[in-house]
């Protein structure tokens, strides 16, 4: 949501450009001081792979279709995100799974098609924009496969986390290059510094460091459970910053989504409580 505030003065390359330029450098200079500086080798350009496919090229997609759809259906797709990876978890990894997953899943991608629908009717949704970030979403998912991958063996999480976010910063160099968005960003007001602030620090060094760590110790589907409160929080925050205000059938499609999400997790620890 708070991108989406910078994206109204800046090309959004140009935000992700900067975004995960201060990222880079903070995260780098962790390292140095942990003395964790990673070692040239086959792991290391695998790891900076990754990072310019994710966080690189999602974030590239989800910034574009963003800026084409509403806040509402950005932060309702989003909430896809735990089911799909918690199906590619068990498709890939074999981690276990049961039938629930798939029923949560097909009642969250019938409430995805309940916004969608209704947002397009009214105006108000771009089929282009969401086709962007559901793409975005998928490659997401894909990324904590990946993740579960890398953050294996005795390599430390938060040197895995400053290879991600580089082959990001790598990623949307290259885009800026294609797209003649390489330029320098002056934030001119407080909301727009907060925005970046929070962007750098919270969302990329935090979020990306968290996200190795949680992948270093947790299956796949529990690491993406958080997600499923990104429906919910996603559109209080596009009520707030962005002046979206959702319909009745958003309600309704949110209210579809989160039982779906839910229903793997609620099972779950049913079964644990009873068994």
């Amino acid at each position: 949501m708070l991108q989406q505030t910078l994206v109204v003065d800046f090309a959004p390359t140009t935000v992700l450009l900067w975004q995960f330029f201060g990222a880079t450098l903070i995260m780098w200079a962790i390292c140095l001081a942990r003395h964790q500086l990673p070692t040239l080798n086959r792991r290391f350009g695998k790891t900076l792979l990754w990072g310019i496919m994710a966080p690189g090229a999602v974030l590239a997609l989800s910034i574009h279709g963003g800026a084409r759809t509403d806040g509402v259906s950005l932060a309702l797709m989003w909430g896809l995100l735990p089911l799909i990876a918690s199906a590619l978890g068990y498709l890939i990894l074999r981690e276990n799974a049961h039938w629930s997953l798939a029923i949560g899943s097909c009642i969250g991608f019938g409430g995805l098609l309940i916004v969608s629908l209704s947002r397009e009717a009214a105006g108000e949704g771009d089929l282009i924009g969401n086709a962007l970030v559901l793409l975005a979403v998928m490659c997401a998912s894909f990324s904590q496969i990946i993740g579960r991958r890398m953050n294996s063996g005795d390599v430390p999480w938060f040197q895995v986390a400053t290879l991600q976010v580089t082959g990001a910063l790598i990623a949307v160099f290259c885009l800026a290059l294609a797209t003649n968005t390489l330029s320098a960003i002056v934030l001119g007001t407080p909301l727009q510094i907060f925005a970046m602030a929070y962007l750098v620090l919270a969302m990329t060094v935090l979020n990306y460091a968290i996200f190795n760590f949680a992948l270093r110790h947790l299956q796949v589907a529990w690491v993406s459970i958080y997600a499923a409160l990104s429906p919910v929080l996603g559109s209080v925050a596009a009520i707030i910053i962005l002046g979206d205000v959702p319909r009745l059938f958003d309600w309704i499609g949110m209210t579809i989504i989160i039982a779906g999400v839910m229903l793997p997790h609620v099972y779950t620890l049913y079964r644990r409580r009873y068994r």
